[in-house]
């Protein structure tokens, strides 16, 4: 006999063996709208009350080599990535290292002004809001890709395009006509000078700025600014739809990358989703104060852009039974790559959508917020930040056929979480999964 023995496992923590909410409706319509978009592969997620309630990837990450997506699969965020750059400046703010409505010159190593309005300031509000009049030129812009990761780095770049005696300078091509703060134009490099800020400000570089503050305390272990930083395996190729099939396209990056180059897969973003869903907190950690996401998610500009908040933006989406309504999100959009993230804080749900091809996943998008809203939660909380989870095992005289959460799903030992422990002499256990 053995009686009281403690015995400590380690299980690896990989989320649901399968969709919680499992759908073979959804499941042809999302197939049906991948065929008519042309979009070979696709990851889709529904968080909801801050837990994980539909996790689901469809298609093919790279076509030629027959590799199929999964949940754990890296895709290319696009403009996605943009909320969080504007999370990086709102953390400065929060710190009491800015305040958004001042001068971005009061920082800058060198003079941003727009030509003929140079007594007008530039704030970090209006890059945050499409308001600061810069221009996005496309042929310099062009220049800045390169296959893999950028070449030159994001100081250099933001130098080039913006200092008068910047390689890329241009003063017609580089800016808007309007005085700051006065019209929207969506602005690309905006949000690039918005990352160099938060890399001169921090003083250590953008990309280590968001793994210390953003990826790191939230547990987003597969996102990354940089391609170098993964298996590229496991990366999703971009693929766009030419002369009837798929042709992909290679691994790239762009020196600008803080509005659109960081890469990750739904599993992080769902963490990203819920933090922002739960005024800013992910478990234990809190990445923004409930202050700083309702400004974010608030109109800034009704006047000039009545959808615009802080780097996020309203969404208007089509509901089955009829009606509308309004989420809070960001698309994106790159060669080979269709990207969507929402949320709705009045129902406490968040969709993400990724794809490896260039057509819409907006009727997606608003298929899996229909069903978000007929998804009742089992109340398992946020998903677990830990790796490897520890858990306590008092009597080994029995054999543990299955463990089942609180609705009798079987599902795997997730931390913090009441579960039942059904053995093979019929009993049934309560147990919590321990730090």
């Amino acid at each position: 006999m053995k009686n009281l023995l403690t015995l400590l496992l380690l299980i690896p923590f990989i989320g649901f063996a399968q969709n919680p909410n499992p759908s073979t409706t959804l499941d042809s319509y999302i197939a049906g709208e991948m065929s008519a978009e042309k979009i070979p592969g696709m990851s889709t997620l529904i968080v909801k009350d801050g837990e994980i309630v539909w996790r689901e990837s469809y298609g093919l990450a790279d076509v030629a080599n027959n590799i199929p997506v999964t949940d754990t699969t890296v895709f290319l965020m696009a403009s996605v990535s943009k909320v969080f750059t504007g999370t990086a400046l709102m953390q400065l703010y929060e710190n009491g290292q800015i305040n958004l409505d001042e001068d971005i010159n009061n920082y800058l190593p060198f003079a941003v002004d727009i030509p003929n309005h140079v007594s007008d300031s530039i704030t970090f509000r209006m890059l945050m809001t499409h308001t600061s009049s810069i221009k996005d030129n496309g042929p310099v812009m062009d220049t800045y890709y390169s296959i893999g990761d950028p070449t030159i780095t994001l100081a250099d770049c933001i130098e080039r395009y913006f200092s008068t005696s910047g390689s890329d300078y241009n003063a017609t091509a580089n800016f808007h006509t309007n005085a700051p703060g006065t019209s929207f134009d969506y602005s690309n490099m905006g949000t690039a000078l918005a990352g160099y800020l938060v890399e001169v400000i921090s003083g250590i570089s953008f990309s280590e700025y968001c793994n210390n503050n953003i990826f790191d305390e939230i547990c987003m272990e597969n996102t990354s600014w940089y391609l170098a930083d993964f298996d590229t395996s496991n990366v999703a190729r971009p693929h766009k739809w030419q002369g009837g099939q798929y042709v992909p396209y290679n691994h790239y990056g762009f020196a600008d990358y803080p509005n659109g180059q960081l890469r990750s897969n739904i599993t992080d973003m769902a963490n990203f989703a819920i933090a922002y869903l739960q005024n800013g907190a992910f478990n234990s950690q809190q990445i923004l104060n409930s202050a700083s996401v309702n400004e974010m998610l608030t109109l800034q500009i009704p006047n000039i852009e009545n959808t615009q908040g802080l780097n996020w933006y309203t969404e208007e989406i089509y509901l089955s039974g009829g009606g509308t309504v309004n989420l809070w999100g960001h698309n994106g959009g790159e060669d080979g790559v269709s990207t969507d993230m929402y949320i709705n804080p009045d129902n406490n749900i968040g969709i993400v959508v990724l794809s490896n091809g260039e057509g819409d996943n907006l009727y997606v998008v608003d298929e899996l917020y229909d069903y978000a809203l007929s998804l009742t939660t089992s109340g398992i909380g946020n998903p677990s930040c830990n790796t490897t989870t520890a858990i306590e095992e008092v009597n080994s005289n029995k054999t543990l056929l299955k463990i089942v959460d609180v609705l009798g799903r079987e599902t795997i030992p997730t931390k913090n979480t009441p579960l039942f422990y059904i053995y093979d002499d019929g009993t049934v256990e309560k147990k919590i999964v321990i730090e």
